[in-house]
């Protein structure tokens, strides 16, 4: 896929090739590359040789440079390398061996939750781990579990070790194994139905469907809603409560708007938000979104309206295989809008990646998406929205598998399009986005200064069109801010803050 000539002002950007001819580790780059190591030793679980490997032979980044490689002989160089990881696995609370005083407190604390009735999911350092593990390592040392409750002190659980309460599982009465198939019955009446009675009206396909209720603002839009949802999620992650709090309360304050508005897209909107946020392990939020949607629903559309029930009977099923169920719903979704509009049309294309994204293996994503976006391109023209959109995807889930590097291309790609945008706000649409995409690969790829520099424009640029509490600028500051910190640069970590504490204000007076 060949990239269209790039803007005049791309070089101001301070794009440069994404390594340096020696790989050197300076200490910035550790830090870059820490999300991807993370992958690739913890995750996937591989050797730490062979995460050393293909962080030389793929990303051109080793541990310590060519010269001292060859100063003092491979062997040595070798054992420096192994050291420098270790060290930094151990920063980074990676390492995977297990630490008795870490042991000894799942012991502790399980037999804690148990006295209280409660069932428990063990993570240590981020992995999930079975108790039945834990047995075995004290079988291994001759030591009984009983030995150890018996000896237990009033000690905190040790700050690897997180449990969490199982979302209980419903008994599977013939009623709620039908459930599904009234979901995607509801589904396809709902999507009949709206075209039928003219709620929903059909487009060319270069424009997305539209509802005459929506009165087209970002507060009616899942979209929006949903950034906010994930945002909360992040700084929840980060021990912000405060501030999570807020932005989930700003969020949902949309949902009257949302349901009101009765937007095409925002059902699938909905569907994966919902999965996004499980996969954050933040069923709590999840949960407080459907039930939401569902209490607020009966009462602005009446407890029979499809959108009131399809909300219920998802929060039905939720501790079942949810992620299949909520695949067909999508599926279901797509298949009436390629009966009404056609495949391609852009409302379809959209739900169609919809539902690609709850695919839960990465590069199959990948692939359906270069799928699509290779049909795309066949019955498109350069500068239609579509092919921004189909491309803009790709290049997020690129990133999400790391490769960067495709991800970055395609990013360049729509920046290059903005000069030929429309609209002003199709233009800072696809500046913004192309250059947030730049900046994350950038700063992945270990160029933190230029991704750090790149972001805070794309941020710069949204909030100058769309004003401070614009939802997709104040998620990126969350990122801004965590990359300062990772830097060690405190003060402009402190500085983002400021900035971002702001934006909320702005939010809550708006």
């Amino acid at each position: 896929m060949a990239a269209p000539p790039y803007p005049s002002d791309v070089g101001a950007l301070g794009f440069t090739h994404v390594t340096k001819p020696n790989g050197w580790a300076a200490k910035s780059n550790w830090a870059g590359h820490e999300a991807l190591i993370k992958q690739l030793y913890l995750y996937e679980k591989k050797p730490l040789a062979d995460v050393m490997h293909i962080m030389e032979s793929q990303h051109n980044f080793r541990a310590t440079s060519v010269l001292h490689a060859v100063l003092f002989i491979s062997s040595a160089a070798d054992v420096r390398r192994v050291k420098m990881y270790k060290t930094h696995i151990k920063q980074w609370g990676l390492d995977k061996k297990n630490k008795e005083f870490e042991m000894r407190g799942i012991v502790r604390k399980n037999k804690q939750r148990a006295d209280e009735g409660k069932g428990s999911i063990i993570c240590v350092r981020g992995r999930l781990r079975n108790f039945a593990e834990v047995v075995r390592y004290w079988d291994r040392k001759g030591v009984s579990i009983d030995d150890i409750i018996a000896r237990q002190t009033a000690s905190p659980t040790p700050e690897a070790v997180e449990f969490f309460t199982p979302v209980p599982t419903p008994v599977l009465t013939p009623q709620v194994l039908a459930t599904p198939e009234r979901i995607f019955r509801c589904i396809r009446n709902y999507c009949e139905g709206s075209f039928d009675s003219g709620t929903w009206v059909r487009t060319e396909p270069f424009t997305g469907c539209y509802s005459i209720k929506d009165e087209q603002t970002l507060d009616s839009r899942v979209g929006d809603f949903g950034i906010q949802c994930i945002s909360a999620c992040e700084l929840f992650s980060r021990d912000l409560f405060q501030e999570a709090g807020q932005t989930l309360i700003a969020a949902t304050a949309k949902t009257k708007n949302i349901l009101s508005a009765e937007y095409p897209e925002n059902l699938t909107d909905l569907f994966r938000l919902i999965v996004m946020v499980r996969r954050r392990r933040r069923d709590e939020i999840a949960l407080i979104i459907l039930r939401q949607f569902s209490a607020l629903g009966k009462v602005l559309l009446g407890s029979e309206h499809p959108l009131s029930r399809i909300c219920e009977w998802i929060g039905s099923v939720y501790a079942l295989n949810f992620d299949d169920i909520i695949f067909r719903c999508m599926e279901s979704i797509v298949d009436q809008f390629e009966r009404f509009v056609g495949p391609m049309h852009r409302s379809t294309l959209s739900f169609r990646l919809g539902s690609i994204a709850v695919v839960t293996e990465g590069n199959t994503r990948i692939q359906m998406v270069q799928k699509l976006f290779g049909e795309c391109e066949k019955i498109s023209w350069p500068q239609d929205f579509r092919i921004f959109q189909v491309r803009s995807w790709l290049a997020k889930e690129y990133l999400a598998e790391s490769y960067h590097v495709e991800a970055m291309t395609l990013g360049q790609e729509n920046m290059a399009c903005s000069r030929h945008a429309q609209s002003m706000d199709a233009s800072i649409l696809l500046q913004s986005e192309g250059l947030s995409m730049v900046a994350k690969c950038q700063y992945a790829l270990g160029e933190v200064d230029l991704g750090i520099t790149n972001l805070d424009k794309a941020i710069a640029l949204r909030m100058s069109r769309w004003g401070q509490q614009e939802s997709r600028a104040r998620c990126w500051l969350v990122y801004l801010e965590d990359w300062y910190l990772r830097l060690g640069d405190w003060s402009s970590a402190a500085q983002v803050r400021d900035w971002r504490e702001k934006t909320l204000e702005a939010v809550d007076m708006d």
